[in-house]
């Protein structure tokens, strides 16, 4: 009996101290505002106010940062010593030199496909990459389009997080971009890529940097998103996380990002890719037919109307260019609707901007009367 009332004594001080402490608590919250309509409004404006941040770059960024790695090999140097020997002045030295951060570039493939600029890689051995996450694989060059400034690189993972691809066909002057890649090179050891945001500033930019340099740069998407010389090969991409555009490179008196960036379009990186995949290499295009460029004078001798063009000078026997019709004194005026300005024109868009199989419509001027006829790029013929 004495059990059960000691008991019921405990019970009922535990229930008193729980009722003060509540009622302690209340009175604290009270007393701060943290039970008025203020607290509870200041509460919800700062949820939307976290909510607002997260923007549909922010997405795309979080969506783009793991596909992107920085690119990464040896290259030979040479260097002149003149305590070499005892019998020369000079001896020349050969020296490998490891280069962590050359570039950037693009997983596509979560079988381990790596697109980036030819450029990153030219002359470079022993290539690797490093993800996002510091682990380093070492990758082989399947091949390059060297004109087109575009590289594949393998390397031997499976999982990887390979970003979406999606279509420059349909960009848009004016919408958002993202340029990621490893802006610092080797100033930091760090492969985390750097995201720059901007828009599509113009479409359709042709560039052609010297005689010395066998690069074409066609239909270039430019951005105002800065692309620094670290960032090439790296990735430009619109506000819902889809590849774009490769960075490729700036226009700059500084040598710094001044809002004119240039990228490789995604679709053209596309039938690079699928051409090394399905063919093991880039297939070399044959030039079956030669021309030369329009004048006024040459103009009047074919009485031709056009104003623009390449006139045809010579056409090979049993070639694509003589099954398709195309005759000595045409003048191609047109390629799938382009207008073509002269001969580097036209050379530019049929035999540099496009692979083996690619199918073209001439438009030509023959003695004054409009013609349209196909044209199929091959490959040279076999010397077996």
């Amino acid at each position: 009996m004495l059990k059960k009332r000691l008991l019921a004594l405990l019970i009922t001080m535990n229930l008193a101290l729980l009722t003060v402490v509540a009622f302690r608590e209340t009175d604290l919250i009270s007393r701060a505002g943290l039970d008025t309509p203020a607290f509870a409004a200041h509460t919800t404006a700062s949820l939307s106010t976290a909510a607002s941040r997260r923007t549909a770059l922010v997405d795309a960024a979080k969506k783009i940062g793991p596909s992107i790695v920085s690119v990464g090999a040896s290259r030979s140097q040479y260097y002149v010593s003149p305590y070499a020997s005892f019998f020369r002045d000079f001896t020349i030295f050969e020296q490998d030199k490891e280069i962590p951060y050359m570039g950037s570039g693009v997983i596509i493939d979560p079988d381990g496909l790596v697109v980036t600029n030819y450029h990153v890689v030219e002359d470079a051995k022993d290539v690797f990459v490093t993800l996002v996450d510091g682990r380093r694989l070492d990758g082989k060059v399947l091949d390059a389009d060297v004109a087109l400034d575009i590289a594949l690189i393998k390397v031997d993972a499976k999982n990887l997080p390979a970003a979406t691809l999606g279509n420059s066909d349909d960009l848009q002057v004016g919408e958002w971009t993202l340029a990621m890649g490893n802006p610092f090179g080797n100033l930091i050891d760090n492969p985390a890529p750097t995201v720059t945001a901007g828009v599509v500033s113009a479409l359709g930019r042709n560039f052609r940097p010297s005689a010395d340099i066998p690069r074409v740069y066609l239909d270039m998407i430019q951005t105002d998103a800065a692309i620094n010389p670290g960032n090439s090969g790296g990735a430009l991409a619109n506000s819902a996380g889809e590849i774009v555009g490769i960075n490729t490179f700036i226009m700059s008196r500084s040598g710094g990002a001044e809002g004119i960036g240039f990228a490789i379009p995604i679709n053209r990186v596309k039938a690079v890719v699928q051409e090394i995949l399905e063919h093991g290499k880039i297939r070399p295009r044959l030039v079956d037919f030669q021309t030369s460029p329009l004048n006024n004078r040459i103009g009047r001798m074919l009485n031709s109307n056009a104003e623009n063009g390449a006139v045809v000078t010579e056409v090979s026997p049993d070639g694509p260019a003589s099954k398709a019709g195309l005759k000595i004194g045409d003048v191609i005026t047109r390629v799938n609707g382009e207008k073509v300005k002269d001969s580097q024109d036209l050379r530019l868009k049929v035999w540099y901007n496009r692979q083996v199989g690619s199918h073209f419509r001439f438009t030509v001027d023959r003695s004054g009367k409009p013609l349209d006829l196909e044209y199929v790029l091959v490959e040279p013929p076999s010397d077996k």
